[in-house]
């Protein structure tokens, strides 16, 4: 009588490749959402930095702590997205779902960034909310 089993075990089945860089190209697109929303959370804090800050009358030694808050979020989570979107656009194939939302990423952060220096550059101050 022959020790070897009777039958192969099965083996696993080989997991199915992930297209390289898609995360990066998914990340950058998020965060360039993120960045656009973070406005939202940092323009309250922003009010109550000024409020603080700013004095009564002329300019005063604090003015850069509320726009400092103000764009703290936003541009760190720009940054990020820029960054990653450079990258998923480097590691991935031209037209692959990785590099569309790398380009995606990219597109929204820079129109971002150029709608926030125009609003800036038309007020005239970094603190855009009054």
């Amino acid at each position: 009588m022959n020790a070897a089993p009777l039958h192969n075990p099965p083996q696993p089945a080989p997991a199915a490749r992930k297209a390289h860089g898609s995360a990066e190209g998914t990340a950058s697109l998020t965060l360039s959402v993120l960045a656009a929303a973070s406005m939202y959370w940092t323009a309250p804090l922003s009010l109550i930095a000024a409020l603080f800050t700013r004095p009564d009358e002329g300019p005063g030694d604090r003015d850069w702590v509320a726009p400092l808050v103000l764009w703290s979020c936003p541009v760190l989570f720009g940054l990020a997205a820029i960054t990653l979107g450079v990258v998923a656009l480097r590691v991935c194939p031209p037209r692959s779902r990785g590099s569309r939302r790398g380009m995606a990423g990219l597109s929204l952060a820079g129109a971002e960034a150029a709608v926030g220096l125009g609003l800036v550059l038309v007020h005239g101050d970094p603190m855009i909310l009054f």
